[in-house]
């Protein structure tokens, strides 16, 4: 039995000794090893926020609805429909002074749409108990056609109350169908 043990140790030695020459390998690009888009250096272009620096802080913020998806960031998927207008609407308020901010900017896909803000919410000031949270309501509406049919994103972004800086909150998936 000492041959047979002897000859599979030859072989094995012989195949390894081939090893160290191998043969010039293409390898196949790996598609999990692309990284996260790259994220924008910098201070926002464009909207309200262009120029100003991001706060760590999260806004104190809520997006109602998108177009006819009523509570999009909450009961996905988000749908609504293409060849009408889409409305963005909600409150947003500065979290650090918990008062009213100087505006707001609705980023979708990457573009910043400055909001009509100040609308009443008396709802929002008697959830937080604080009066002066009455006038922070937004609106932005896109016409119809902005948007074209697929897979979008919207991130809500609340000025600060001094003006020199902004909240963003996460971005929130929607489908124009």
């Amino acid at each position: 039995m000492t041959r047979p043990v002897l000859a599979v140790a030859a072989v094995a030695a012989l195949a390894l000794a081939a090893c160290d020459n191998p043969k010039p390998r293409q390898v196949p690009a790996d598609p999990m090893a692309l990284g996260p888009p790259p994220i924008a250096d910098g201070p926002p272009t464009e909207g309200l926020s262009a120029g100003l620096a991001k706060r760590p802080e999260f806004p104190g913020f809520y997006l109602d609805r998108i177009g006819a998806a009523a509570d999009p960031l909450n009961r996905q998927p988000a749908v609504t429909a293409a060849g009408a207008p889409v409305v963005f609407d909600g409150f947003g308020f500065d979290p650090v002074t918990r008062g009213p901010g100087k505006g707001v900017d609705v980023v979708v896909d990457g573009k910043a749409y400055s909001a009509v803000y100040g609308h009443k919410r008396q709802d929002v000031a008697d959830f937080h108990k604080t009066p002066g949270l009455l006038d922070v309501g937004y609106t932005v509406t896109l016409p119809a056609g902005t948007l074209a049919p697929g897979a979008h994103s919207v991130v809500v972004r609340v000025i600060a109350t001094d003006g020199k800086s902004y909240f963003e909150g996460p971005p929130i998936g929607f489908q124009v169908k």
